[in-house]
């Protein structure tokens, strides 16, 4: 009988873990998920590519501390600045972040 409670305490455990990984994909994105992706819009340059960036931005900014919101859009003019003065291993360096985190942001 111990057995079997500790194995439905474990998969509970385990379950619990997993559900907010799950509810963070899906759900409202934090703070610093939010940055993250103004940052990501700012990095893109083009529009087509920004615009899924710019689109998460939008729904997520709604209810959002101002000073979060400010931080964000500061993230992102930096960003834009960064990627217009970047040099070849600059742009390098942004394509791999564009592929990498940024990509699993609108994934």
């Amino acid at each position: 009988m111990r057995m079997i409670t500790a194995a439905v305490i474990a998969a509970t455990a385990v379950s619990g873990l997993a559900a907010p990984a799950a509810f963070a994909a899906e759900g409202r994105l934090s703070d610093a998920q939010f940055m993250k992706a103004a940052r990501c819009a700012g990095l893109a340059g083009d529009e087509a590519e920004a615009e899924k960036f710019n689109a998460l931005v939008k729904a997520n900014k709604r209810g959002r501390a101002e000073f979060v919101v400010d931080r964000a859009m500061a993230a992102k003019a930096a960003a834009a600045r960064t990627a217009r003065s970047a040099g070849e291993g600059g742009k390098a360096e942004i394509a791999a972040e564009l592929a990498g985190a940024c990509a699993a942001l609108v994934a």
